[in-house]
């Protein structure tokens, strides 16, 4: 990621995630709202150094919705909170089962982007370009966020909650059920880590973990995983899909999401020997 900014601040922008308020996520990094609505396309590609840069900031300028910004003491300390920013884009993507794009950087908050700013492409996959409407953080989800990103962020560091997430962020990068279904389900296997009977336990241990103290609801989420685990396991071995794939794909979604939130709101991960009976 190449980092330019404004002494000890840079603005990472985004599209997916729009908020009311701005949220802190951490000491150094403010999910804040953002509005590139006053600029042309004439003004967009003036500010662009690189050709690479034009392409990604025509493509994503019109589909700014909120920012990160992200300050520092020094310029090395800036380049790598920055950097690490990236993952901030995942787990909110991945909390709120959305897409999160962090494809441009500025040098100034994106509703005073002028001709004398600088922007710049942090990467150039050209992931998140979508018409969908993006995803607008409730006061309540904002809440939310301030007494459990923290705890999100912590979790990062066990790589199979990482691993969940960056799924769940990323299963819309590609356009074909099977595919999606596959990701998703390396995610939700990973969280727990049955190796034998897998169908039967993977769908036990989610649903003791999302229903610890509701016997009723776990009965249907147990039964309910486990149809989708027969979805999972005609996609991934190219048998015929008798549902709709689109479906299958969503409800995998909120339940990989589920288990991540539960995950963050605990502080924990899934111990498979609390789960089995």
């Amino acid at each position: 990621m190449k980092i330019i900014g404004t002494g000890n601040v840079t603005y990472i922008l985004l599209n997916g995630i729009a908020v009311q308020d701005n949220i802190k996520l951490s000491d150094c990094v403010e999910l804040q709202t953002a509005d590139t609505s006053h600029l042309n396309l004439e003004t967009t590609l003036s500010v662009c150094t690189h050709p690479d840069d034009i392409a990604v900031a025509a493509a994503f300028i019109p589909r700014i919705t909120a920012q990160f910004k992200v300050t520092a003491p020094t310029d090395k300390e800036l380049a790598i909170i920055a950097w690490n920013s990236s993952w901030d884009a995942i787990l909110l993507g991945a909390l709120f089962c959305t897409e999160v794009g962090f494809n441009l950087q500025s040098n100034v908050t994106a509703n005073a982007i002028a001709v004398d700013s600088r922007l710049s492409a942090t990467n150039l996959r050209m992931h998140g370009i979508s018409n969908s409407p993006p995803h607008l953080i409730t006061s309540e989800e904002s809440l939310w966020i301030a007494e459990n990103f923290a705890n999100a962020r912590g979790l990062l560091k066990n790589e199979r909650f990482q691993t969940a997430a960056h799924c769940l962020a990323t299963y819309r990068w590609h356009s074909m059920p099977r595919v999606q279904m596959a990701i998703l389900w390396a995610g939700i296997e990973g969280m727990f880590g049955a190796t034998t009977e897998i169908r039967f336990r993977i769908s036990q241990y989610i649903a003791r973990f999302l229903h610890p103290d509701d016997a009723s609801n776990r009965k249907k989420l147990f039964d309910s995983v486990k149809k989708l685990y027969n979805f999972r396991s005609s996609a991934v071995h190219g048998s015929k899909m008798k549902d709709k794939p689109s479906t299958a794909v969503s409800a995998s979604a909120a339940i990989l999401c589920d288990i991540l939130r539960c995950c963050t709101e605990t502080n924990a991960m899934p111990d498979e020997s609390k789960l089995a009976p």
